[in-house]
């Protein structure tokens, strides 16, 4: 079976070169074609990475299962979304732990607002020390976008690429600086739309296949949306959804072009004990990124007059409900997954989005 157009080759992997107490790495080198819908031929065979992370070799965004561990797709809509709201609201203070940052947070805002400080000083060069201290830290915020957002229609395959298509390209500005600042040139990633079968370097997988939303692979650095499974969890009408689901798996590019994916397997590779909690810190990174870009376009799209909305939504919408077994918890909990959109939203610079850095009480 084929994959659809759009799917890149693998670049050819690189093993990682770790000597003792030093973080050397950075992604594969090897093809690497950019934009949306690039063209390239299909791919044949496997890519040989060290350490993929997460679960099925890719970082898939996922709808939190319903209480019970039943695997049906959580659907809210806006009206049980302010009915939850002053306790998903009062879940949000708590879990802060009373560290408001007032000279960060921007005026009216409300919610997390914290920006994670290391405790720990480890070994200079060391993957940990790259995770805990990495530049992306000290870049300001994303420059502001004009990114109105476009009519998801009836959520249907067309409607879907015209949406993302726009909001990709608004990504894609929003963090070419960024990368410029910290001496990344990288082009930009792929994005494939399927609603059919599709190949790719991190494994095949089939429309409503399990309960991915959408998946950013490392090995073409293509990120993937399964039109039918966005449809069926958001339908067409709540695109803030839409917007923090894209946003998210483009946060884990960022985590690629950066280097903080590579150092999370480097640091595993010692560790492999805290692979799952250091999956779910991956995860909530992602997500805080995610936050920091929809401040950046905030204005245009326009998130200013639906705050409550979009509040209700990042808690909500993504990760894993309290009664998913522990040792599965690799995303963190839907309530988590809202912190660190809103932290990154609030604090509106990457400083916010040291997971790896926040205690444990915030990563679960």
């Amino acid at each position: 079976m084929g994959p659809p157009p759009g799917v890149l080759p693998p670049p050819q992997a690189a093993p990682w070169q770790q000597g003792p107490g030093q973080f050397q790495g950075g992604p594969p080198p090897g093809p690497y074609q950019s934009g949306p819908y690039p063209q390239g031929a299909p791919y044949q065979g496997q890519w040989n990475q060290p350490y993929y992370g997460g679960h099925g070799q890719f970082n898939g965004f996922q709808p939190p299962k319903r209480r019970g561990g039943a695997a049906r797709l959580i659907l809210f809509g806006f009206a049980m979304l302010v009915i939850v709201g002053g306790a998903l609201a009062a879940i949000s203070v708590i879990l802060t732990g009373g560290q408001a940052g007032d000279d960060t947070a921007q005026p009216g805002v409300t919610g997390p607002s914290i920006v994670p400080t290391a405790t720990t000083n480890p070994q200079e060069g060391s993957a940990e020390d790259y995770l805990l201290n990495a530049e992306i830290y000290r870049t300001g915020a994303l420059p502001e976008q004009d990114c109105e957002a476009a009519n998801l229609g009836n959520g249907n395959l067309a409607a879907q690429k015209v949406y993302y298509e726009k909001l990709f390209a608004c990504l894609n500005d929003a963090w070419r600086p960024i990368f410029r600042e910290i001496g990344q040139q990288k082009p930009d990633p792929g994005l494939v739309v399927f609603d059919k079968p599709v190949v790719t370097p991190c494994g095949n997988f089939a429309p409503l296949s399990g309960r991915v939303l959408a998946f950013y692979c490392y090995g073409n650095q293509v990120m993937y949306t399964d039109v039918q499974q966005m449809n069926k969890a958001f339908g067409p009408r709540q695109d803030l959804a839409y917007l923090m689901t894209i946003a998210h798996e483009y946060g884990h590019h960022v985590q690629g072009v950066t280097g903080l994916f590579y150092a999370r397997a480097a640091y595993l590779q010692d560790h492999p004990d805290r692979k799952l909690e250091f999956s779910r810190r991956n995860e909530l990174q992602a997500s805080c990124f995610a936050g920091v870009f929809s401040r950046a376009v905030a204005k245009s799209y326009p998130l200013t007059d639906r705050m409550n909305e979009f509040r209700e939504q990042s808690s909500n919408s993504f990760g894993e409900s309290p009664s998913t077994p522990e040792d599965e918890r690799t995303h963190g909990l839907a309530t988590s997954q809202g912190f660190w959109i809103q932290n990154g939203f609030n604090i509106t610079e990457n400083k916010a989005c040291n997971t790896y850095a926040a205690p444990a009480d915030l990563v679960k």
